[in-house]
């Protein structure tokens, strides 16, 4: 509008410079101007709103296709940010899993390491035991020779109480459990005789009395030669006693029997009291021990047996006794054959 004022001016002053012709031509030019100069407004001005409005709208789809776009790249930034903390999640439980297994595997591989150790301790130990059990089986009883191994026999047996209703037998080397002993006596007693479970005890307290002397400590022994009907018998009338027993198999047979001849047992009980080489010093121990309980004379040796065992040593003692004892071996083979020769004569 300003530019359509100005062109007006500028005709109104051209017209009074210019001559009446031109002047009419260029006032008809102003009024078709200025006729169609609000129309051309109009037009210009819906022309303009017409490209606000579509610029506006044009800006708006544009706003709003920015914003939903936005919105569908936050929405998708959100789906992608769940299933990566999905993702992240399964791969820190699969994480986890693993560190689970593998702590498993550990303890698996650690029980497996000690079961298989534990194995081989026990292989281990039964090589070794194996070999020495076999060598004990091996080793062969020590050979033993001397005056108490022909009356006794190699085994002699001892009890040990475990506790009051058990009791454990224990063998032992006849030569091995005797060395030092001054003194061995030879005790024949049964369960089933009266006057042996009224002698026992007392017998029991003069053999501990005997054995704590000062000076002859443990120097005085006793086998009992059981006179028993049967094993369990034995086994419970030796649970009353601190000494020493032959076998049983051996006291009630021929051994037994031996003995009891050889020293002249025509009752029960009996005691017999032997020296270190096996010479006899009494054959009446069961009535010594009621007169002298105490012990003084003990072990009541005759003055000629005091005298030799003064004299000469062990030694020599026990190699007399050896040269006797085959004098008269041959004595008697040589007074068997004559007899029997006369025998057959007749």
């Amino acid at each position: 509008m300003q530019y359509i004022q100005r062109f007006t001016l500028l005709c109104l002053s051209t017209m009074t410079t210019t001559r009446p012709r031109k002047n009419l031509l260029l006032l008809s030019v102003v009024a078709l101007a200025l006729l169609s100069t609000t129309p051309l407004l109009t037009y210009a001005q819906d022309a303009a709103t017409a490209d606000i409005v579509e610029d506006d709208v044009t800006d708006l789809g544009d706003v709003i296709g920015d914003a939903m776009g936005d919105i569908t790249e936050g929405l998708d930034e959100e789906v992608v940010d769940l299933d990566d903390a999905a993702a992240a999640a399964s791969v820190e439980e699969s994480s986890e899993s693993e560190e689970a297994a593998t702590v498993d595997d550990a303890a698996a591989t650690a029980d497996e390491t000690t079961t298989t150790a534990e194995s081989t301790a026990e292989a281990t130990t039964d090589e070794q035991t194996q070999p020495q059990e076999a060598q004990e089986e091996a080793t062969p009883p020590p050979a033993q020779t001397g005056p108490f191994i022909d009356l006794f026999g190699e085994v002699l047996l001892s009890l040990e109480m475990v506790d009051e209703t058990h009791a454990q037998v224990h063998q032992h080397y006849t030569n091995e459990v005797l060395s030092g002993k001054k003194v061995v006596g030879l005790y024949f007693s049964a369960d089933w005789c009266g006057p042996c479970r009224q002698f026992t005890p007392d017998l029991v307290n003069f053999y501990d009395k005997m054995n704590a002397r000062r000076g002859k400590k443990d120097e005085f022994e006793i086998i009992w030669v059981s006179r028993c009907r049967d094993v369990d018998s034995f086994g419970q009338y030796f649970t009353h006693m601190k000494w020493l027993a032959l076998p049983p198999q051996e006291a009630m047979g021929q051994r037994g029997q031996y003995l009891g001849e050889k020293f002249k047992v025509k009752s029960i009980p009996t005691l017999v009291l032997l020296d270190e080489i096996g010479n006899v010093i009494t054959l009446d121990g069961r009535n010594k021990i009621p007169m002298d309980k105490a012990g003084v004379g003990f072990p009541w040796r005759s003055p000629m047996s005091v005298l030799v065992s003064t004299l000469f040593p062990r030694s020599f003692r026990l190699l007399v006794k050896s040269q006797i004892a085959g004098v008269l071996e041959k004595a008697k083979a040589v007074l068997g054959g004559a007899a029997r020769g006369g025998a057959a004569a007749r």
